[in-house]
């Protein structure tokens, strides 16, 4: 069995990567659920949109997570659902 050292620095950087990546993951999720479950007459930008709006306010939404969210093309430098 490997045993690896990492510094307290290298930890906390992985954990706050590992963090946003799930937060990522669930906003994905919903907004695919979103599109999927509503119907057509539903404006699905207000909706993911809004989606956005709550994570944002509860203080999940880090900069890494708008980093990972603009690179995938699902928001804008402005932080408006594309």
């Amino acid at each position: 069995m490997r045993t690896f050292i990492v510094t307290t620095k290298q930890l906390n950087e992985y954990i706050e990567k590992k963090k946003s990546e799930k937060v990522f993951y669930d906003i994905v999720e919903n907004l695919h659920t979103n599109v999927k479950m509503l119907n057509e007459n539903v404006p699905h930008k207000k909706v993911n949109q809004s989606v956005l709006d709550i994570y944002d306010r509860k203080n999940l939404i880090t900069p890494l997570v708008y980093e990972m969210l603009i690179k995938n093309n699902i928001i804008d430098e402005k932080h408006q659902i594309i």
